[in-house]
C-alpha cells in the first residue's frame, strides 16, 4: 500500500535523521521525499511517500511521538492494489 505523509517539523538539523530512522525501524519503504523550509524559516515542510504492507498507523503513532514533529497528516495514494502489482512484476 502506498501511502503520501505530510510532516511539518521544527527546524532542527537531525530532524531528517529522526524521521527516516524511524521509518527504516517499522519497516517502511521511502519511496519519495521532499523537504523545503516553512515561509517564515521556523521549521521544515516534509512530504513522504511510503511504501508498505503494513499498517500505516505503525508509523504514523511513532513519528507522532517525535518531539520535533508539530503536524503528521497521512493520506492513501491512488495506486490501486492492480497498479502496484503490475510495478512489481
Amino acid at each position: 500500500m502506498n501511502h503520501v505523509l505530510t510532516i511539518q517539523t521544527k527546524n532542527q538539523p537531525v530532524v531528517l535523521e529522526r524521521l527516516l530512522q524511524v521509518t527504516r525501524y517499522r519497516g517502511f519503504e521511502v519511496a519519495g521525499m521532499e523537504m523545503k523550509p516553512m515561509a517564515d524559516f521556523s521549521g521544515l515542510l516534509v512530504t513522504l511517500s511510503i511504501v508498505s504492507d503494513k499498517p500505516i498507523s505503525l508509523l504514523t503513532n511513532q513519528l507522532n511521538k517525535l518531539y520535533d514533529i508539530d503536524y503528521l497528516d497521512c493520506v492513501e495514494s491512488e495506486l490501486t492494489q492492480t497498479q502496484a502489482s503490475s510495478m512489481r512484476a
